[in-house]
Order: structure tokens, then C-alpha cells, then sequence
């Protein structure tokens, strides 16, 4: 923890049998595990959200849990005073959509941390030897050195600055197919390990047949299904673009939601709960949480998002086109965005989504990985028609 000038009491550090350190907020056997980085800002705020947590099932718990050490406020013309001020007044920053917002404030935070009281005009030199040091990881080589050209870029707007030094550094070219794209072997592995019934299957089947990002999952719940149809915004789309997915809802999340209903004890919309009952408080703690069952698979080098590249790669070998790839992950369309073809577009991205996924599923019925069943309900939101546990039946 030595980004940060604190102390943390009841913290657990712990490595998995795979050799990755995991951490928890723990007292008397109980725990909570943290998914974000230690010694950022993101997990201080995690720590103790898992501290309250905590204290509610273990009212003993005593505290205080943080000592922070007060700290001066930064000088001016200081790196963390620039840093502050372009998270209050760039208009840049605050348009960024959540994902944007998050990651682009963690970079900084970081950089505020460790070199705040430093003169606020960084070296082209010292950014390239940050992105030197983050090479191994190209992409959080690229966000970081976006994240600096964006901090300096609006400094010169303002005329804090008269130059970026960023400007002459170039991203960091990424020669690799990025995320392993899952195997029909292991998506068949997963769900032996974790049957239908099963959290684990139902995130499974999300991930598959709606094609969403980890972030969009963990905000995914029944209310965006209705009458059997899906429709969500995927929140790293811009407004501007008009992509949204629309498609029937696939018989095997169908039937991945009947076998693992929501807990009676939850008040959370949200599709994928944790283990407390809850809604994942972000994507990141859905991909760590669903990491931990990849481990438990055998299959370590599965990710959530090498699933959306499966159900991409099962559809387009299965005769996908372009057009319904495009409507299955709700990338964007270059057409107008006119209101008298709203309606027509919207049945035609619904028509050619339904018949992709429909493509992975038949390709996985026949590598047997699932099987359809004679009777599926009917799943609609709250207050929508027919109940949950409402049945009809549907032909193999």
C-alpha cells in the first residue's frame, strides 16, 4: 500500500492457488474480497464500503478501520494542483461516460499521488519512460498516456501551459488478437464445472448470448427485458451513434434465468448478483468475481470478454454477416440518424440480432455443451405481463 499514506486495519492479503495475490477485508473469519488496485483511490473507497459491510452482520467490529495522515493542500502551478483543477473545470473529463470517467480519473490520481508536489510540467522524456514502464501491458500503457495528452491538451486550451509535451509520443502498437477467444472446449468446461442452476452459468449465458462487456453486465437486469425482448444501451456507446442492442431473448439465458431465480431477499434489479445478494458494484468486481470461477474451471486464461469474441467467432463461422454481427454487439451504424427509419431499424436490428444468437446457440447444441428443454418461461420485467415463474411451451 505505499501509493497511499494510510493504514489499513483488518486487511487480508492472500495468493490463489494460480499464484495471483488476492486481498479482503476480514474480522473473525469473516471476509470481503477487494478487486480493485491496491493503493488506489478506487480501493481505499472499496475498503471501506467492504468495512460497513462487514460491521453490518459484525456490529463488534471496532474501528477505526483508515488512519489517514492530513496532507497540505497542493501549491500552485503544482502537477496535483493542475490535476485537481482539470477534474473540476474540463469539460472533456466530465463528458467521459462512467468507464471513461473512472479510468481516467484512477490514472490521474495516481500520477497526483506519487508526484503532486512536483512542478506541474512534465517531461516528453519522463511520459516516455511512464509508457516505457507500462509497456507490458500495452493497453494500460495506451490509457495512460491518453489520460496525460488529455490533461495537458486541455492545459493549453486554458493557457495554463503553452505546450503539450505529450504531443510527439505515439501509442504503443499492440501486434496481438487481445483477449483469448473461448473454445467451444472450454465454454463446454465451464458449464460442467458450473451447471445450469448456478450464478456462474447464468453470467455464462448473459455473456454469450447478449454479446455485453463486463461493465454492461453488471448493470443488466430484468427491467430491460420486455414482452421477450431485450433492449439495452451499452454504456461505452455514445448517444451520438444510436447503437443499442435489440434482440429476442435467447432461449438458453431463457432457461439459465429460470434455473437460478433472483434470492427472495434481494432488492436489486440487476441480473447477476454477488454473494451478498447485491448487484457487482462495478464490471471490474463482476470480471474478478467470474475470474475466480474460470480458475475454478481449469481455464485461467478465460476472461469475460474473450466470450463476447466466442459468440462473435461461433456466429460469423456459423454464416453471420456483417450486418448481423453489427446488430448482435450493438456496434454503431454509419446511417443518418433519421426518426421516420427509427421504427424500421430498430426490426431489422432485432430480426438479424435473434438470428446471430440463434446461430451460437445451435452450435453449441450440437458440440452438446447445452440442450434445449421442452418448456421455458416466459421472463418479463416487474410488473410486466406474466409472472416469473409463468410457463409456455416451446417446441425443440
Amino acid at each position: 500500500m505505499s501509493d497511499m499514506d494510510i493504514t489499513l486495519n483488518y486487511l487480508s492479503e492472500e495468493k490463489s492457488r494460480h499464484g495471483r495475490m488476492r486481498y479482503y477485508a476480514r474480522w473473525k473469519g469473516k471476509r470481503v474480497r477487494l478487486v480493485e488496485r491496491p493503493g488506489s483511490p478506487e480501493f481505499l473507497e472499496e475498503y471501506r464500503a467492504a468495512i460497513r459491510k462487514l460491521r453490518e452482520v459484525m456490529p463488534t467490529l471496532p474501528g477505526p478501520e483508515v488512519e489517514e495522515k492530513g496532507e497540505a493542500p497542493f501549491a500552485a502551478k503544482s502537477l496535483g494542483w493542475l490535476i485537481e483543477r482539470y477534474f473540476a473545470e474540463s469539460p472533456e473529463f466530465k463528458t467521459l461516460n462512467p468507464i471513461g470517467v473512472k479510468r481516467r480519473r484512477r490514472i490521474l490520481e495516481d500520477l497526483k499521488v506519487k508526484h503532486g508536489r512536483r512542478g506541474m510540467m512534465m517531461t516528453t522524456e519522463s511520459i516516455s519512460a511512464g509508457v516505457a514502464k507500462r509497456s507490458t501491458t500495452p493497453g494500460a500503457a495506451n490509457d495512460w498516456l491518453k489520460s496525460v495528452k488529455a490533461l495537458y491538451s486541455w492545459a493549453v486550451k486554458v493557457r495554463i501551459v503553452a505546450s503539450n509535451p505529450a504531443d510527439p509520443l505515439r501509442k504503443i502498437k499492440v501486434a496481438t488478437d487481445g483477449f483469448h477467444i473461448w473454445s467451444v472446449a472450454e465454454i463446454a468446461a465451464f458449464a460442467s464445472k458450473h451447471p445450469k442452476g448456478t450464478r456462474a452459468y447464468l453470467a455464462l449465458m448473459l455473456f454469450l448470448f447478449t454479446g455485453l462487456r463486463r461493465s454492461d453486465a453488471a448493470s443488466f437486469g430484468r427491467q430491460h427485458i420486455r414482452d421477450g425482448v431485450v433492449r439495452f444501451r451499452p454504456g461505452k456507446t455514445s448517444t451520438k451513434t444510436g447503437a443499442e442492442l435489440i434482440t429476442s431473448l435467447a432461449w438458453p439465458l431463457k432457461q439459465a434465468m429460470d434455473a437460478c431465480p433472483p434470492p427472495s431477499d434481494s432488492t436489486s434489479m440487476a441480473l447477476l448478483l454477488s454473494g451478498w445478494n447485491r448487484g457487482f458494484a462495478s464490471g471490474n468486481a463482476l470480471g474478478m468475481w467470474f475470474k475466480d470461477r474460470c480458475d475454478e474451471a481449469g481455464i485461467p486464461h478465460c476472461t469475460p470478454h474473450g466470450l463476447r469474441k466466442a459468440a462473435a467467432s461461433i456466429a460469423g463461422d456459423s454464416g453471420a454477416s456483417d450486418l448481423t454481427l453489427d446488430a448482435m454487439f450493438a456496434w454503431s451504424e454509419s446511417s443518418a440518424n433519421n426518426q421516420s427509419r427509427a421504427y424500421t431499424r430498430n426490426a431489422r436490428k432485432l430480426k438479424l440480432a435473434t438470428e446471430g444468437f440463434d446461430l451460437v446457440a445451435a452450435a453449441l447444441v450440437g458440440a452438446g455443451v447445452i440442450a434445449r428443454e421442452q418448456t421455458v418461461s416466459s421472463i418479463v420485467a416487474p410488473g410486466e405481463g406474466m409472472s416469473h415463474g409463468a410457463t409456455k411451451t416451446m417446441s425443440k
